[in-house]
């Protein structure tokens, strides 16, 4: 069966107030690599040691109106905030299977070794949600603006294997000093 999951929605908030203009800049032409398919390893985007930003104005706010603000609405302290917001609507598709012979918890345990980053935290959870009846065996969800993760199980065999592979040997012996203790 394949389902179709519409109305999923990345609202992004970015301070920048901390940012200057070749910082946002180099931020960009970094985000513009990614997304025509370059890595970071490839690029040349060496850690550039900056000067610091020019310092905020002084505040005149005084102790008293401070602390005498309702609350949630204290005044502002610092920089003028500087705050770009997006938000994109996504769609992710899910083919599920009733025959196959793996259950959710083996995908799960696949995923957490192949994929480590931490934007592939949303795929893992995703599968983690309550999902129609089966197993996926293809996924299409975005788990960056740009990226959109697929996971397809084009071929599986499930051979049976013989159960002494899985035993300790009668003749094995640990090597105590092998771990020694701490």
């Amino acid at each position: 069966m394949f389902y179709s999951v519409n109305g999923l929605v990345l609202e992004s908030r970015k301070r920048r107030e901390h940012l200057s203009e070749e910082d946002i800049l180099r931020n960009k032409a970094i985000m513009e690599s990614l997304s025509k398919g370059g890595s970071l390893m490839e690029q040349s985007f060496e850690p550039v040691r900056r000067q610091s930003l020019t310092a905020p104005p002084a505040n005149t706010i005084t102790w008293e109106e401070y602390i005498s603000a309702e609350p949630g609405k204290a005044p502002h302290l610092g920089r003028e905030l500087v705050c770009k917001e997006s938000k994109k609507t996504f769609k992710a598709t899910i083919a599920m299977s009733q025959e196959f012979p793996l259950g959710i918890d083996s995908l799960l345990n696949v995923l957490e070794v192949i994929a480590p980053f931490k934007h592939f935290n949303k795929l893992r959870e995703f599968v983690q949600m309550k999902l129609p009846p089966g197993f996926p065996v293809k996924l299409d969800i975005p788990v960056f603006p740009t990226i959109t993760a697929t996971v397809t199980f084009q071929e599986f065999r499930y051979d049976g294997f013989d159960e002494s592979i899985f035993s300790i040997p009668s003749d094995y012996r640990e090597d105590p000093s092998r771990f020694p203790e701490l």
